[in-house]
């Protein structure tokens, strides 16, 4: 599988903002997020990384259950033309979430509490385990 410059820019944007959620609040998802923020998996795409940030995307209303299910069924084609698309998308409404809310930081009154709820309401282990058996 071979990703392009824009997932791994997207991979390694998501993995640092995902990295810095996680700092001082979980100590096993914040080491996942290490490895593919500065380790040995960075610049590696994983469909959790995606799915994270779908996860984080909803929690700010930005996409709900069933568009997200729509992408899943993308990433989960063997046409590349569909993970670009996927990539696209994601791309998108982070940038506009990020427009709106910035980027997340501990001051940031925007993200307030995501830190403690982020295990339970963005990457748990229903969400990490159905994202890694894919692909």
């Amino acid at each position: 599988m071979r990703d392009t410059k824009e997932m791994l820019k997207l991979v390694a944007a998501i993995a640092e903002e995902h990295y810095n959620i996680t700092d001082g609040a979980d100590g096993n998802l914040n080491y996942l997020w290490y490895m593919y923020h500065k380790g040995s998996k960075k610049d590696e795409f994983r469909p959790f990384v995606y799915m994270a940030e779908l996860m984080l995307l909803k929690k700010y209303n930005y996409l709900n259950d069933a568009e997200i299910r729509n992408i899943i069924g993308m990433m989960k084609s063997d046409d590349r033309d569909n993970l670009a698309i996927v990539t696209l998308s994601i791309q998108s409404l982070r940038n506009l979430r990020i427009k709106e809310h910035k980027v997340y930081s501990k001051d940031n009154e925007a993200y307030k509490d995501l830190n403690y709820t982020y295990a339970f309401e963005i990457l748990n282990h229903t969400v990490f385990m159905q994202t890694m058996v894919e692909k």
